[in-house]
């Protein structure tokens, strides 16, 4: 046997008497592990025993990507604001459920919650008085401590790749846990109804007070129509007359339309915006054809360029009142048409923008609970019990060896 197979020999040799020697140490002390094993496993099945179970309710929803092509307009207008830009590009770089996800953990949101749950009294039963009605501390928990409980403790707010966000909700009551989660889902909804910010509903807003206003001064100009023929006893004017006013009405009815266009734009746009300087310009450009329509040709070119048309001015004095009269309720008419064109409109693209999520998933109350989990929680304890048993009875050996190395020196030394 050359001297490498002999070292390989004492190695294996020393290894088997490290191995009997552990063993031994094992067999020694085995009550040690053995205790402590069954303390550590009953103690932890006691302890799951006094827990009250743990449900957990889940939401699923889905971000739905709808046409933003007038929001997305109106916060790139917002860039042209000093102090604004920076904040605007830093929202266009969120995506919709990153928004939502932002929504369903504000604290805006989870006060809707809490109030429409009376979600106080609920988490702080043991401080609420049931018969008197009333809470039986003098200093009744708050709402920024509910806010607090339900955020950190109770609900849980996630998003993947695939646009999917779960809300969910963990409570000893599992029909509470499901109501919460659902409770989520309608206040985000209305949340997003009430504070929307995209320019369809600006517009569709300002609109409809618009149309209500035109509405009532066409109604009022009908009627002072009527009662002027009704008094002077006039039927109808000259064609000639009656073209000019109809051409004057369209103009005015134009030059009303776009200003209310250009006074909803100015919500969100300064005038740099290549939109209102457009619309700005085909204003400047009715009112100078309704100025040349009103004041009438002043040589013969221009009497030409204005062709068969005659202004307001050179219609026969007898039917000069009736003219205007009529003009203004053509014009009203007119702006009454225009306006309800816009305005439905802007219902569309606010139906557009209206859906931003879908309910994918309703929370339900949970029929398992998912703590504690008492069979894995005594596995678990009875590993760590046994890890921790070998470790105490390697370290009782060490000390008693030490303390036998102790003793048998003094004896020498006496």
């Amino acid at each position: 046997m050359n001297q490498k197979e002999q070292n390989n020999l004492e190695n294996q040799v020393d290894d088997e008497v490290n191995l009997v020697s552990y063993w031994q140490v094992i067999r020694k002390r085995w009550k040690v592990i053995f205790y402590l094993f069954v303390i550590a496993v009953a103690f932890t099945a006691l302890v799951n025993f006094l827990m009250d179970p743990t449900y957990q309710a889940k939401t699923t929803l889905m971000s739905v990507e709808s046409s933003q092509t007038s929001f997305a307009s109106a916060l790139g207008a917002l860039q042209n604001i000093p102090f604004v830009g920076g904040a605007v590009s830093g929202s266009l770089g969120k995506t919709a459920t990153d928004k939502l996800v932002s929504i369903l953990n504000s604290r805006t949101v989870s006060e809707t919650v809490i109030k429409k749950l009376d979600l106080i009294k609920i988490l702080f039963q043991n401080k609420w008085d049931e018969k008197k009605n009333a809470w039986k501390t003098d200093k009744p928990p708050t709402l920024q401590d509910t806010l607090r409980i339900l955020q950190m403790d109770m609900v849980q707010i996630t998003s993947d790749r695939k646009a999917l966000i779960a809300i969910a909700v963990v409570h000893k009551d599992p029909k509470l846990a499901a109501d919460i989660a659902n409770e989520y889902t309608s206040s985000l909804h209305k949340f997003l109804n009430e504070n929307a910010i995209s320019l369809a509903k600006r517009n569709r807003i300002f609109l409809e007070k618009q149309l209500k206003t035109t509405k009532e001064d066409l109604k009022k100009a009908e009627e002072d129509l009527r009662a002027f023929q009704i008094e002077k006893k006039v039927a109808v004017m000259d064609a000639q007359a009656e073209g000019s006013i109809k051409v004057l009405a369209e103009l005015k009815a134009q030059i009303i339309a776009r200003e209310v266009q250009l006074g909803a734009m100015r919500e969100f746009a300064t005038r740099a915006n290549p939109d209102v300087k457009r619309i700005e310009d085909e204003i400047r450009e009715f009112r100078q054809q309704l100025e040349r329509m009103e004041k009438g040709p002043k040589d013969s070119k221009k009497e030409e360029s204005i062709g068969a048309f005659i202004s307001l001015s050179e219609a026969p004095t007898v039917g000069l009142e009736y003219g205007r009269l009529k003009r203004d309720a053509l014009i009203q008419q007119k702006v009454f048409e225009l306006l309800t064109q816009q305005f439905e409109l802007a219902k569309i693209e606010e139906a557009k923008d209206d859906i931003t999520f879908q309910v994918i998933d309703s929370a339900i109350p949970p029929e398992k609970k998912i703590k504690p989990k008492r069979a894995l929680n005594m596995a678990l304890a009875g590993v760590v019990s046994l890890f921790v048993g070998v470790f105490l009875v390697f370290f009782l050996e060490y000390v008693e060896r030490h303390k036998n190395i102790k003793t048998g020196n003094k004896r020498k030394s006496l």
